[in-house]
């Protein structure tokens, strides 16, 4: 192994860190900076011709795209809840179950941020703005809605990051799934401890401007710590039940609901009965049952999945798969136009709304593209002219991983998760992280005699944490509470957060494996 090939891997990590750590840029410059350095990377020192690594720039934009079509129908649907006021009468409504506003943030980013990620939804176009109607200060709100599910993102989404491990490394899914929920205990208390951070107001407050806490009193205290840190054991607990009990694909939805619970129980034992909220609430009904629907009807999974598709081409070692009818965008749409009618909208009001939303809107759908040209330009580094041949030694993912194993030796499983998290930084998609070095951890175990079961589960919990720390996730939420421009300062803080969790959870699967 190269030692200055395997520092030159990482290169692309050092350079995004810096600029978001140090001169806090906002995702568009990070993924524009990030982009233009990755091109050159790849092109003059892992000797990729420039046509390769422009056409697998092309295909990571083409990949984003469902993510994007997301994002702006998150952010149209969450503009019209803010500007008639039904987001706020849903906080409302949710304040009336739990004891105070700490309760409430605890409630909506672990609860609801779990249950629509276990369902299948991107959580943050819903749980952004419902914690900036909460109280929390947009930047603080921006990572809680990406914090809340992190820990216990590699269970949910349906179940669909095991099914996609599973066919990458072989292994049975059931085991895989239950490894994966053993290890997002760790995870999800991590991640549980770090929610007071971003609940403070006061923390994010712009310049000297004094903002009230989210919670009352002078600080977090031994018993708010104490309910923090219970509300992520009855989280992954809950998850782990799901998984065990039924499948790995409820295990998120099990996990919000158990926390929703929980906290009601504390407080007043019941949601109050409040006229219209039915009304309020049917957007996201509409696509909540839609997306379960979907993922738990078999005949109806396949055909939107399966058959109702449309397969695209650019590169020829990667077809990208549209599913309009399975993807979240199109209920996302349709629950904008059913908020409209349901909350009778005026034309001129809903006019506002729609460009306000492009407004917000195109800047995440520019860095979002780019973060997905970057990820495509690494995972495809390598390839020779017409993509017929792979070197291994200049393919930055299997540098990468060949380095961190040959560098580790017995304490390789430390480090898997921080392997994880590497690939969803630089990608900005879990999953990519799992097709680009799942295979490896089956060979490694091999090598190593260790389980290989453990080692992918690892790299999968590994990869969810990385969403706190990518500026392409961060560039999802930001738009959709008000925190454009803010980037920067929230990948300050959740950048060494996430290596640091994803070494935590590395010294438990070494105890494991």
């Amino acid at each position: 192994m190269d030692p200055f090939s395997f520092l030159m891997s990482w290169s692309p990590v050092f350079l995004l860190t810096v600029l978001a750590v140090f001169f806090r840029r906002p995702a568009l410059d990070l993924s524009i900076y990030g982009c233009l350095f990755t091109l050159l990377l790849v092109v003059f020192f892992f000797r990729t011709p420039v046509e390769v690594a422009l056409l697998a720039a092309l295909d990571g934009a083409l990949t984003s795209l469902p993510l994007t079509l997301v994002i702006l129908g998150g952010i149209m649907l969450s503009n019209l809840l803010l500007a008639t006021g039904s987001l706020k009468r849903i906080v409302d409504w949710l304040m009336g179950g739990v004891r105070d506003a700490f309760h409430r943030g605890l409630l909506i980013a672990l609860g609801v941020g779990n249950f629509t990620e276990g369902a299948g939804v991107i959580a943050e176009p819903v749980v952004a703005p419902m914690l900036t109607a909460a109280g929390a200060a947009p930047a603080g709100a921006a990572a809680l809605s990406i914090v809340g599910y992190a820990g216990l993102m590699s269970v949910e989404m349906a179940g669909v990051i095991v099914d996609v491990l599973a066919l990458v490394t072989g292994l049975p899914r059931h085991d895989l799934g239950m490894a994966s929920a053993w290890l997002s205990l760790p995870a999800t208390l991590a991640m549980a401890t770090f929610l007071p951070l971003f609940l403070d107001s006061r923390r994010w407050a712009p310049g000297p401007e004094r903002v009230t806490p989210i919670w009352e009193g002078p600080g977090l205290g031994w018993r708010r710590w104490g309910l923090v840190m219970a509300c992520g054991a009855v989280t992954a607990a809950g998850a782990l039940a799901g998984a065990a009990w039924a499948n790995v694909s409820i295990s998120g939805i099990v996990g919000g609901l158990a926390l929703m619970a929980f906290l009601v129980l504390l407080g007043s034992r019941r949601l109050p009965a409040q006229a219209g909220i039915g009304r309020d609430l049917a957007p996201f009904a509409l696509v909540l049952v839609a997306l379960l629907m979907l993922n738990t009807i078999a005949p109806l999974r396949q055909l939107t999945a399966r058959e109702l598709v449309v397969t695209v081409r650019v590169i020829p070692v990667h077809a990208i798969t549209l599913q309009p009818f399975y993807s979240g965008y199109l209920y996302l749409f349709a629950a904008f136009l059913l908020a409209a009618r349901l909350l009778k909208v005026p034309s001129p009001q809903l006019r506002q709304v729609v460009k306000a939303g492009a407004a917000k809107g195109w800047r995440a759908f520019v860095a979002m593209s780019l973060f997905g040209a970057m990820g495509q330009m690494i995972a495809y580094s390598g390839y020779n002219a017409g993509f017929a041949e792979l070197a291994g030694d200049a393919n930055i993912p299997q540098v990468l991983a060949r380095g961190l194993a040959a560098y580790t030796g017995s304490f390789y499983p430390v480090f898997v998760p921080v392997l994880g998290w590497v690939g969803t930084f630089l990608t900005g998609y879990g999953v990519a992280a799992l097709m680009l070095f799942g295979q490896l951890q089956v060979a490694s175990a091999a090598l190593m005699g260790v389980s290989a079961v453990w080692l992918a589960a690892g790299l999968s919990v590994g990869a969810a944490l990385g969403s706190i720390s990518s500026p392409f996730k961060i560039a999802i939420a930001a738009p959709m509470c008000g925190a454009v421009g803010q980037e920067g300062d929230i990948l300050r803080l959740t950048i060494p957060l996430g290596v640091g969790s994803s070494l935590l959870v590395g010294l438990a699967l070494w105890a494991l494996a």
